[in-house]
């Protein structure tokens, strides 16, 4: 009975059903559901009692043995950018490029930078002041820029490490980070390229909220670090990450290439930035409120992803385990459909559904890994593909959705259009360009 084609795909369908019903429908937390899930999937594949805790627990070490300080160090980071004004800085300074008439272009590149150590949300509620006062001054709606703000932040939060959900996708993909880093930028680029178009076509007028106009003037006071001093910690990290791929590959086994081992190595690069970051506050860098409030916060923030990957893992060894990802591969071959469109599809519903975007990237990571031999991709498409289509359709059970709709004062049926529509279209122009790559042959 436990062999069977028909009856294992059977359980892994409804086991998945079940999972996402309890997140959505039920608001059991994500840790949780996928610790029942995988139980359940577990003892209906007949896994011997005494083998179901031990494979969990496995599945969940092994999972979170190299990511766990890399999301903590990521979310320590942001914190300190939030706090310090820094974000703030960088966005001021991207407006100041572009000038009035494009100042939209220059919201979305620092709200595209922000999102990479930033959670999207957190980046709306930062910046939320000063693009009210901003679409004032231009006279235009925000719907467009409330929208644009948004997106900027989410493309590359879905697409690019340190942020917590391509951090683990990658982990559970054995994605080195550097290439995570390296080709979630490039295929971001496009995507929020194309959601910052589609913002600027809407023109229903949707006036800012007056509190946030008097909080950017209350604010206008405050000493903000400077523009490179504020970049540096963001860009530091990518840098020695990057570096430890391309001298890796380029000049290996040298004496240079072994320090950029260690010094580009996620934990060490993430920690540097961390440390450098504490430039910002000043002389209070060595004061409760820095050294431990800002971090106790950021562990809180970095908790529900460290679990969810790591349960993410344990659910990924039983569906492994019991062949599932062959016969759903096999499936897959025997109707022709391309592999590549595999986990765009399954991260795209489990996103709609769920309405996490994290969520969606990490637990589709989970379940496509076992099946890339069959489907014929490779670990980076799968991530690309994976972050991709977590980012489609934003919805109203999407916690960023009503961040970003409330305080841009728009409607649902406004939000649905802009937030909606702009993450539909990021979403499928990055889904195009991974496509474009795999089938070309470079990822």
């Amino acid at each position: 009975m436990f062999t069977s084609t028909a009856y294992i795909l059977a359980v892994f369908v409804a086991c998945i059903i079940f999972m996402i019903l309890l997140i959505s429908k039920a608001k059991v937390h994500p840790v949780i559901s996928i610790l029942l899930t995988s139980l359940i999937l577990a003892i209906a594949l007949g896994t011997p009692w005494a083998d179901v805790m031990p494979t969990i627990e496995k599945g969940f070490a092994g999972t979170i043995d190299d990511i766990a300080l890399v999301i903590l160090l990521g979310c320590i980071l942001g914190k300190v950018l939030e706090e310090t004004g820094a974000a703030v800085s960088i966005t001021k300074f991207a407006i100041k490029i572009f000038g009035k008439k494009r100042i939209i272009w220059g919201i979305v590149l620092s709200s595209a930078i922000l999102g990479i150590p930033i959670f999207a949300d957190s980046v709306v509620i930062l910046l939320i002041p000063i693009v009210s006062t901003l679409a004032v001054e231009a006279g235009a709606s925000m719907m467009a820029f409330g929208t644009a703000l948004y997106l900027g932040a989410l493309t590359t939060a879905s697409l690019v490490p340190p942020t917590p959900g391509p951090v683990a996708a990658a982990a559970l993909l054995g994605v080195p980070i550097g290439e995570a880093i390296l080709w979630g930028l490039l295929v971001a680029i496009p995507g929020v390229f194309a959601a910052t178009l589609y913002s600027k076509s809407m023109k229903t007028m949707v006036l800012p909220k007056e509190e946030y106009l008097e909080a950017a003037k209350k604010s206008d006071g405050f000493k903000l670090p400077s523009v490179g001093n504020s970049l540096a910690p963001i860009i530091l990290p990518l840098v020695l990450i990057m570096l430890n791929t391309i001298l890796n590959n380029i000049i290996p086994d040298t004496a240079v290439a072994r320090f950029f081992s260690f010094a580009g190595s996620p934990t060490p690069a993430l920690l540097t930035g961390c440390f450098y970051s504490l430039a910002l506050t000043g002389m209070k860098w060595k004061t409760k409120v820095v050294v431990n409030d800002w971090v106790e916060s950021a562990v809180r923030s970095a908790a529900m992803p460290i679990l969810v990957t790591g349960m993410g893992g344990a659910l990924a060894i039983f569906i492994k385990n019991a062949g599932v990802a062959d016969k759903i591969a096999a499936g897959v071959v025997n109707m022709s459909l391309p592999g590549i469109l595999v986990p765009i599809v399954i991260a795209a519903l489990i996103h709609v559904i769920t309405g996490s975007n994290s969520l969606g990237v990490m637990t589709a990571a989970a379940l496509v890994q076992p099946m890339l031999v069959t489907i014929g991709i490779s670990p980076l498409a799968a991530f690309l593909a994976c972050a991709s289509g977590a980012l489609m359709f934003k919805q109203a059970n999407s916690s960023g959705f009503w961040v970003t709709v409330s305080m841009s004062n728009m409607n649902v049926n406004q939000g649905l259009i802009g937030v909606g529509g702009a993450s539909t279209v990021a979403g499928a122009v990055c889904s195009i360009f991974t496509i474009i790559l795999h089938v070309s042959g470079l990822i």
